[in-house]
């Protein structure tokens, strides 16, 4: 039995998406573009490692158990999850297992497991014997994972990654500062205030990068992050930038993006001013130095939505 800690960041992710800032698995699609298919099996290979994997139920069995855990199900649908939890004590225990292992990621009680009375008697249901329906941690959509990792950065300040330091000119609307790396993806202090889902634009010369920005508070900080993956080699002389963009106003520069693991790159630090002045975000390939006045050849484009 694996320690939230121990999961893959994909599914911590997930995970604290759900859990610290209950979101649905379709929000979740949407921000991270990704079906929900591929949203939802994060989660039940997750609650398949963390709740006692030997003593698991069946495959369609665990997700119905993990979607009623996990917020996810109708009101109508919740009901009957709840009353078949009375009729089997083996997925009774292993609900609460799983709630268990949650703990550490909610701020609001779980869903109940029903059924306390009935483990105590002698004359409790025969355990489930429904088939596991192959394995739940598929892994689809394998580009989602470090978007993911992005949301990661906007939730919990934090990817168990380090980012490197912030080099923005002179007119840069970011501090430099060396954000310190956590591993610690249930801290539900980080509120999400924009995203952006960062894409090629058309023609664009590296069609299969994919990226997020995103900007978080906590207390009366402001922290932007940004990431990307499967961007070509920078040539030498050259780094990746980011730049803000706002409606009828220059864009303004932030800074270099710096190594972020085997294939990526990142940038975090404190946004000034009001994040509602921008409208998005550029990923750029600039000459290393000096700062860049304007932005060059764009590799990722993407607009900042912002929360209600």
């Amino acid at each position: 039995m694996s320690s939230v800690e121990q999961l893959p960041a994909d599914q911590r992710a997930v995970l604290s998406l759900l859990l610290a800032q209950q979101k649905s698995y379709a929000e979740i699609s949407e921000t991270l573009d990704l079906s929900e298919a591929a949203v939802s099996e994060r989660a039940y290979a997750a609650l398949g490692s963390l709740a006692e994997p030997e003593t698991a139920p069946g495959g369609r069995r665990r997700a119905e158990i993990s979607d009623y855990l996990l917020g996810q199900q109708s009101d109508e649908a919740a009901a009957k999850t709840k009353q078949s939890l009375t009729r089997s004590a083996s997925d009774r225990a292993w609900a609460r297992a799983a709630a268990a292992s949650l703990s550490s990621l909610v701020n609001r009680p779980l869903p109940a497991i029903p059924g306390a009375e009935l483990d105590r008697s002698p004359t409790a249901e025969p355990e489930s014997t429904e088939a596991s329906a192959g394995g739940a941690g598929a892994q689809s959509g394998r580009g989602g994972i470090f978007l993911i990792a992005g949301v990661v950065l906007l939730v919990a300040l934090g990817a168990g990654f380090g980012l490197g330091r912030v080099t923005g000119g002179s007119d840069s609307s970011v501090s430099d500062q060396t954000p310190a790396a956590s591993s610690d993806v249930s801290n539900a202090n980080a509120t999400a205030i924009a995203q952006a889902a960062l894409k090629p634009p058309a023609g664009g010369p590296a069609p299969k990068a994919i990226g997020f920005a995103g900007i978080a508070a906590q207390g009366n900080q402001r922290t932007l992050s940004v990431v990307a993956q499967r961007l070509p080699s920078a040539p030498e002389g050259s780094q990746y930038g980011v730049w803000l963009t706002s409606s009828g106003k220059p864009a303004v520069w932030l800074g270099y993006l710096q190594a972020v693991g085997d294939d990526g790159v990142g940038l975090q630090g404190t946004l000034s001013g009001d994040p509602r002045a921008y409208s998005g975000v550029l990923l750029t390939l600039e000459k290393a130095s000096p700062a860049p006045t304007n932005p060059a050849k764009t590799y990722l484009v993407g607009p900042f939505s912002f929360a209600s």
